[in-house]
């Protein structure tokens, strides 16, 4: 129960209330979200918040992580120059870096740029937000210069040589 911003915990089991008087905590109560009460090391799309961003590859090990069912497995991550998280990657992602990389060895991908967006995909049946990688989008170029004036027309009559 939640009064004025302080929790308030009320045991009703007599067994508990035999050991354990009407607590009320002088702690104030505030929202924590998931990511903020435990963090982790790699980028969600939560991270992304909803805009794409352009990063640059400093490494792309391969290390051995852990899947949803608790099996290991190797899979290439990629950490960026001045980003605190990395990016395991999927088949597709993996796909996506290559190409933009011009390989598919991993050791030649520092240095090249890549742009991680929010989307969604289907897995396991249902929707679910994910990171894909595509090349970075060209920044909107500048409109082109204007073309240069045409001559104007000449009027024939004025259009003869000056005689001197």
């Amino acid at each position: 129960m939640i009064e004025r911003g302080r929790l308030v915990i009320q045991f009703r089991t007599p067994s508990v209330e035999a050991r354990m008087p009407l607590c009320i905590l002088n702690r104030k109560v505030t929202a924590m979200k998931r990511d903020d009460l435990f963090p982790s090391k790699y980028l969600k799309c939560a991270d992304l918040k909803g805009k794409p961003r352009v990063v640059e590859i400093e490494q792309a090990p391969i290390e051995t992580l852990k899947n949803a069912k608790g099996e290991e497995q190797r899979k290439v991550v990629l950490y960026f120059k001045s980003a605190k998280k990395a990016l395991p990657l999927n088949l597709t992602n993996f796909d996506a870096v290559a190409a933009i990389a011009g390989s598919d060895e991993t050791n030649e991908w520092p240095g090249t740029k890549i742009e991680l967006y929010p989307t969604t995909t289907m897995m396991g049946g249902k929707i679910t937000e994910c990171i894909r990688i595509r090349p970075p989008q060209a920044l909107p170029a500048s409109p082109p210069p204007p073309p240069p004036p045409k001559p104007a027309a000449v009027d024939p009559e004025f259009d003869q040589e000056i005689p001197w």
